[in-house]
């Protein structure tokens, strides 16, 4: 119910009873013709669904609480600034106080809310109340006539920018939607244009005429706001929803947004020749975000990556992933690629094998991996690496490649050295494999 009534208001919340939903109707009602209009489209839309529902439009949250509750009509509007009047005949009850403080004063024949209004317009009102009655009457009666505070918390966040179409008909075919979107992403990049603004996640949401509604969320690497990269991304996602019925309205929602500037990437390069890998830097990550993005998109964030050195001279600890189109973190700047070759492919962790070789610093002339025997046809090597000196137990590397009689390549090392004093032969281990 709370996602399908985001059609009316983007923030949303649920009352703390599970028993109601709390809208903010500030800034929308004009999209249904008025207040009247959003308060009949609420009561046509939940009676077409077979719901009993009552709703009430007020300046507090307090006052429309009581009025959907108590209220002698289902649907009730409390006019701008007539608060005080609209709630005072209303039961105390209204003003969601405990069972307790509902107790006390019905024992004192304070049934309406209009019978506290004598203490509260006293001198001192509001202590005199909280010490006869204690603090939570006379906070819920002050935050019911506005003169206190209450934040609605919605349980989704608001979009930073939202886009909303509704049709005159349900629509269902895949080039309405289609059409549909196109339109949203040009109101939505024209919005966030005049802020300076660009999206980094959005949201399409359809709601069907049974009430329904179906999210797709994608994200975007850099700041975007081009309507066609829009179109094209949610271009496959749409291809899979359940138009049911049909769809009666749709709506575009930056949820993440940041600072997007124009950029002259062309004018800069040529003014600045000799800076062109920066700006050429620029250039490419814009031309590589779309492609970026459809690929996280479809695999997952996560599953798109790019490789970035780390001051490291062991191998597994060489590298580290981040973000395809993300600047490197501080700790990351600066860091230098290894000096000798690597293999395209480093297993996640260095498997045994078992090796025929020569004493002391020999490579190996055959060596078993996974059951299998390879003959070693060609070799070079060794390449040390030391240990890192604050792991106590850690012994240098002697890194090989290898190529076997079949043309496969290998990357293979031993741990520790011989020395006179050593008891066990050192191990040999496969760290990665060659194209």
């Amino acid at each position: 119910m709370a996602e399908a009534a985001q059609r009316w208001s983007p923030s949303v919340a649920i009352e703390d009873d599970d028993r109601g939903l709390r809208l903010d109707a500030g800034g929308v009602a004009h999209l249904f013709g008025g207040e009247e209009g959003l308060l009949v489209d609420v009561a046509a839309r939940l009676k077409g669904q077979r719901l009993l529902a009552r709703a009430c439009l007020a300046d507090t949250l307090g006052a429309a609480w009581a009025g959907a509750r108590f209220a002698r009509t289902a649907t009730a509007r409390f006019a701008p600034g007539a608060t005080r009047e609209s709630i005072a005949a209303l039961p105390v009850a209204g003003l969601r106080l405990a069972e307790a403080d509902l107790a006390t004063l019905d024992r004192l024949g304070l049934r309406r809310i209009g019978d506290l209004y004598p203490l509260a317009d006293a001198a001192d009102g509001r202590g005199a109340l909280a010490r006869r009655f204690g603090p939570a009457i006379a906070r819920r009666l002050f935050q019911a006539l506005g003169t206190e505070a209450e934040a609605l918390s919605p349980d989704a966040p608001p979009p930073a920018l939202r886009a909303r179409l509704s049709f005159a008909d349900p629509i269902s075919a895949l080039a309405d939607i289609e059409r549909a979107v196109a339109r949203l992403s040009d109101d939505l990049c024209a919005r966030m244009e005049t802020a300076a603004l660009g999206a980094r996640r959005l949201a399409l949401v359809l709601h069907r005429v049974d009430g329904a509604t179906t999210r797709t969320a994608l994200g975007t690497s850099r700041p975007t706001r081009d309507a066609s990269a829009f179109r094209r991304l949610f271009a496959e996602p749409i291809q899979r929803v359940d138009p049911g019925f049909g769809f009666e309205l749709a709506t575009l929602d930056a949820e993440i947004v940041e600072a997007l500037l124009p950029e002259q990437q062309r004018f800069a390069r040529a003014l600045l020749p000799d800076a062109g890998a920066s700006a050429g830097g620029l250039s490419d990550a814009a031309s590589m975000a779309p492609l970026v993005d459809r690929l996280a998109n479809r695999l997952g964030a996560a599953n798109v990556v790019r490789l970035a050195h780390v001051e490291s001279h062991l191998p597994e600890r060489a590298q580290a992933f981040v973000a395809p189109l993300a600047p490197l973190p501080v700790a990351l700047r600066g860091a230098r690629p290894p000096v000798g070759p690597r293999p395209l492919r480093l297993l996640t962790h260095p498997e045994p094998i078992d090796v025929a070789a020569e004493l002391p610093d020999a490579p190996p002339l055959l060596f078993r991996w996974r059951r299998l025997v390879h003959h070693v046809a060609a070799a070079a090597g060794p390449e040390r690496i030391g240990a890192e000196w604050w792991r106590r137990r850690a012994e240098p590397r002697d890194y090989y490649r290898l190529e076997d009689r079949d043309g496969r390549r290998f990357w293979v090392y031993r741990e520790g050295l011989w020395t006179a004093d050593r008891v066990q032969p050192p191990r040999w281990y496969l760290h990665g494999l060659f194209a």
